[in-house]
């Protein structure tokens, strides 16, 4: 078991380099559970301007629909600087700005606009703002047109009062939601792992490979078949506890949120693109031993197979050739092993094999390579 040692002991020269890169992993990981804890919309107070030109009842029983959850402040329309009003929104003094056209009663009776809104439109509050004003005046075109008069009275009596609303899903929302963090925490750390490994490994084996250490080898009673086995073991072990780290940290990330997950097929995918990956290195480490080569090669490989596997930029948003020359890429089969969250054994088996086949192809490229080298030092 030396050789298996001794690739272990370059392993560990890399402690801190490894933690680094696995704290920067869940890092990001913990910032995507961030932005998916929320499992409710909770609208918030915002601080609004309203600008008052028509004097009416209609803008008096609007100006107190917004004040009921709002931080409303009225202007006088003739006092009013259309500029001034644009550069608060523009410095964030202030969610919006409605202004109330003169006449308003009249606009709303010909099915004209009765108010005008100033916002960011790139904001959330934007949203927020255009559905409270369509919430009101939809109310006060259905008490119209059933009444024949506008009641803003009874309207902000109407929308004041709350309801117990009970919605019947067709899906689990929640499963969904957990499915739909998990694929893309996987997915992730696929790509992870591969950058990871390529790298690391690479850069390992290249101090491993030096002339004087491999003399020594060579030296040594040990077979070939001996020196391959324990090689290639420590290899896998380094990457299973890289690959098994990162899914048991998504696992504790999203403790208590794991129903409808296919966990035991996201593992068999972490597990045998760790495989691939280890293949690859056997090809690249085949080819040179240069580490700025290596690492070259760790990027390009990693980065332009996630990108084009839709891993970074979903395949819906690409175009067909895109989509076509993803289908002949592993990564795109390690993410079709767990693609669904009720996906079968039997639906996963295909992309299992393709990804088993790229992996036996690619050690048999290395062999290959590897015994040109051996045959011409």
């Amino acid at each position: 078991m030396t050789v298996f040692k001794g690739i272990l002991l370059h392993f560990w020269k890399y402690k801190y380099l490894i933690l680094i890169l696995l704290f920067v992993f869940f890092g990001f990981a913990y910032s995507f559970t961030l932005g998916n804890s929320g499992e409710t919309y909770e609208s918030q107070a915002m601080d609004l301007k309203v600008v008052d030109n028509s004097n009416s009842a209609l803008s008096e029983g609007f100006i107190e629909h917004l004040e009921r959850e709002n931080n409303v402040e009225s202007e006088d329309g003739n006092s009013a600087d259309r500029e001034a009003l644009e550069e608060e929104i523009f410095l964030n003094n202030s969610d919006g700005v409605i202004i109330v056209k003169e006449d308003a009663e009249r606009k709303f009776l010909n099915n004209e606009a009765p108010v005008e809104t100033i916002s960011d439109e790139r904001n959330m509050t934007h949203i927020q703002l255009e559905t409270l004003i369509n919430q009101f005046f939809t109310f006060l075109e259905a008490e119209y047109e059933t009444s024949g008069n506008m009641d803003t009275a009874m309207i902000n009596e109407i929308l004041s009062e709350d309801v117990d609303v009970q919605m019947h899903e067709s899906v689990d929302v929640e499963s969904e939601n957990n499915f739909s963090y998990m694929y893309n925490f996987v997915n992730f750390a696929g790509y992870w792992s591969m950058l990871f490994l390529l790298m690391i490994v690479g850069n390992v084996m290249a101090e491993f490979n030096a002339p004087e250490l491999r003399q020594r080898i060579s030296s040594s009673p040990m077979t070939t078949r001996t020196f391959m086995v324990q090689m290639n073991a420590a290899q896998i072990v380094v990457g299973l506890f890289i690959s098994g780290f990162m899914f048991l940290g998504g696992i504790l990330l999203r403790v208590g949120h794991l129903e409808g997950i296919p966990l035991g097929k996201m593992a068999v995918a972490l597990i045998l693109i760790t495989a691939f990956i280890l293949s690859i290195h056997y090809v690249v480490g085949a080819m040179t031993t240069n580490k700025f080569i290596i690492n070259g090669l760790a990027n390009f490989i990693a980065i332009g197979m996630a990108f084009l596997s839709g891993i970074m930029i979903p395949l819906e948003v690409m175009g067909e050739t895109t989509q076509n020359i993803a289908r002949y890429l592993p990564l795109y089969y390690f993410t079709q092993i767990y693609a669904e969250p009720d996906i079968s054994w039997a639906e996963a088996a295909m992309p299992m094999f393709i990804l088993v086949l790229y992996t036996v192809a690619f050690l048999i490229i290395g062999m290959i390579l590897e015994n040109k080298k051996k045959m011409t030092s």
